[in-house]
This record gives structure tokens, sequence and C-alpha cells, in this order.
């Protein structure tokens, strides 16, 4: 059956997850802790380090990943999930996992926990490939074996049917350390599915992952790209190079879109966060190339489906502030777009007011004891109405939480 997964499970995904959720992740949601509570109490303009947070029991801390700016939020599960690889090829030695891994960070309890332990590469058993095209370890469900260079802007929380949507990229990384599964790969190449694909999707109630066949045909994929789900359509929006798609997970369709208006002048790589009260995606600061002239702010406006070019007043610092240098944030409490630059050039936190259309006249600083060496992922959490930095050395485990507030 083609759509097996998706014609048992799809209806049962548009209801809440708890609904129909056999089992909950470990101790989720957890009850706000002292150090939560003490978030709540931050006071405007202010940072705090929260130290390291509290290591999973069984596969200790989650380590820092380059070119991964997004930490997507779950209201429902308390807190913000990191997914992507950080150096090329790394895999953990001490417990056997490669770095496919994901985590959450669970904001109330201030602990990793980690839902997917990753890639067991001594034990790695010969794939093989379901009757969709997918890879599986034998039992016909997909998994996703290094699929993700880095998570750029690729991964998003489905508010909806709460799920963990991924577009993957290629990783030609994983053949150095698992060449029986490059060659397995390379031998089957015709036999994969590239064409007809829906986003990877992860489970957090079950603690599985799903891929789908999809009924139209899917965009090609790259690094870079940008994945935000839009609420306001119960779909998902997916930007690759200059070209605009839409994933409905309730059809199963990929629908290409032609947007009207300026295109953006930045290449890949770009940051982004969602404005739910315009229902606008906010993207920006992209490479190869970087933009031109005085702007690097785009607008994506869902209603019109078109671009638009909000030429702001005022300064972000530059135009370059891509994924591993940089962090957008849509602060829906204090209505603003907070652009974190957190490495190489013109550090600070730039604030962009929508009503104004224009950028404040100067950067709040990065704080005093900020880590000089390190690479940064981030998320704004409304139920404290903080943003948290997680930064850390790339692919290490001694990453430290910072919280910061915006002051008005």
């Amino acid at each position: 059956m083609t759509n097996s997964w998706l014609a048992v499970v799809v209806a049962t995904l548009l209801v809440a997850a708890p609904a129909f959720a056999a089992a909950a992740p470990p101790n989720l949601p957890s009850d706000p802790g002292s150090t939560f509570r003490a978030v709540q109490q931050l006071p405007p303009g202010q940072w705090r380090n929260l130290g390291s947070p509290a290591a999973d029991p069984e596969w200790g801390r989650a380590r820092g990943r380059a070119w991964t700016s997004t930490m997507p939020y779950a209201e429902v599960l308390g807190g913000a999930f990191l997914y992507g690889e950080g150096v090329h090829a790394w895999w953990n030695r001490d417990n056997g996992r490669y770095m496919d891994n994901l985590w959450l960070y669970d904001a109330n309890a201030h602990r990793w926990v980690n839902m997917y332990p990753g890639t067991d590469i001594p034990n790695l058993r010969a794939v093989e490939l379901n009757e969709d095209g997918f890879e599986t370890l034998s039992d016909g469900r997909p998994v996703p074996i290094a699929i993700a260079v880095h998570g750029y802007e690729m991964v998003t929380w489905d508010t909806h049917r709460q799920f963990l949507y991924v577009m993957p990229m290629g990783n030609g990384y994983f053949k150095s350390v698992a060449p029986a599964i490059d060659r397995f790969r390379s031998e089957n190449a015709a036999r994969y599915n590239e064409r007809n694909a829906s986003p990877w999707i992860f489970d957090p109630w079950n603690l599985r992952w799903h891929r789908v066949k999809t009924l139209t045909q899917s965009p090609p994929t790259g690094v870079g790209d940008v994945l935000v789900y839009l609420p306001s359509r119960r779909q998902s929006f997916y930007r690759n190079q200059q070209r605009v798609y839409f994933y409905d997970p309730e059809t199963n369709r990929w629908r290409t879109a032609n947007p009207g208006g300026p295109p953006p002048p930045f290449g890949i790589d770009p940051v982004s966060c969602y404005d739910s009260k315009r229902d606008r995606i906010y993207i920006g600061g992209g490479n190869y190339p970087i933009a031109g002239g005085d702007n690097a702010l785009w607008i994506f406006d869902v209603a019109s489906g078109d671009w638009i070019d909000p030429k702001p007043s005022g300064s972000s610092g530059g135009n370059h502030f891509g994924t591993n240098i940089a962090i957008l944030n849509c602060d829906t409490v204090n209505d603003r777009v907070v652009l974190f630059r957190h490495s190489e050039k013109q550090l600070g936190v730039y604030v962009y007011d929508p009503e104004r259309n224009a950028w404040a006249a100067r950067p709040a600083p990065l704080p005093d004891g900020w880590p000089a060496h390190g690479v940064s992922n981030g998320f704004f959490n409304p139920a404290a109405g903080v943003h948290y930095i997680f930064r850390a050395k790339d692919s290490q485990d001694n990453g430290t939480m910072w919280v910061w507030r915006l002051a008005r």
C-alpha cells in the first residue's frame, strides 16, 4: 500500500496529540521548577546564565550544533527541539551514536531529554528500502539516517498535529562513517524515493519517525533551506533557493507557489521566524549571495502569497546574518522581531518593530561572560516571555543556557 501509514494514521493526526498518544514522552510536560520561576522574574533588558542543563539519565547532554539557528518551541511539551549535526561526520565513540539524534530542552525543568538517540554506528545493520522507497532497518518503518548536515532553518513544529517536521538535504560526509551504507545507496539509487516524499515527521508521543509517499511531486532540497509551519494554513512553507512550496499533511500533497513581489536578494542559509499576529514570515541575512543595498530582512506575506521588501529604517548590523552567526525570533509577547548576532562581527541584539518598520537605534549588548568561542541555537518561550540561547562549542557537551528579556 503506497500510503499505508497515511491511510491508517492521518485521520488521527488531525486531533490533539495527547488524545491519541500511545505513550507520553519522558515526564513531559514537567512542572515548572525553581529555575523556570526565576526566569519568569527576570527584569526587562537583563541576561541570565542558567548554566548547563541537567543531563538525560541515559544519554547525557545535548551538544552544540553549528549552522542550526532555530530550536522549534512546542508549548504542549514545555520545551524546544534541537536537531542537526555539528562537526561533519562526527559520532560519539563513547555511546556509539551518530549525531543525527534529537533532543528536547525542557524549559520547565532546565534539563535535556533525549527523544531519539541517533544511528547506532557499531551495530548498524544493513539498511533496506520499504515499499515507499525510504530507508528502514528491516522493520518497514522509515528511519532518518544522517539526513541533515546541519539543522539550518529546516526544522519546524506543527502546532495542530503536534509533530516535528524536518526537511532532508543529503549528507555526503556520512559515507566515511558507514561505507557499507554508502555502497547500498549507490547501488540502489534508482529505487530511492526522491520525487514524492513528505518531510520527515517525528512523533514525540510515541517516539517514532515517519515519512510517507506523497500524492504530488516533492520539491528539491538543499543545504540552508527554510521550513516554517503556518498555523493559519495548517501547512508548511518551504523555500529552496528562490522557489517556494507548501506541504499540506492533511491531503499529503506538495504545491508549488508563484509568489509575486520582489524575491529575496540573498541565497541560502537565511534565518527566519513566523509572525502570527500579521501572518507573515520574516526571513533574512542569507549567503551566496549576500544581499546588496541597505536591507536583508524580507517578508513573505502568507495571505497574499507575495514577497515584500519592507525597506526598514535603521540597521541590522549588516546584510549577512545566517544560521551560524545569528538567531531570529518573533517575540509574540512584545510584538517585536529580535535578531541575536552572537558570533563574528556586529555582535549584539537588534530589535525590529513591525509597526514602525524600523530597527532600534542601538543594539542591546550581549551579556558579560558570553563565551567567546562556540555556536548558538535558540528560541522564544512565550510562557516565560524570554528568549533562550544555548551556547556551546560545536559537537561538545559543554553548553550553557542563557536567557534574555526584551526591554520596551
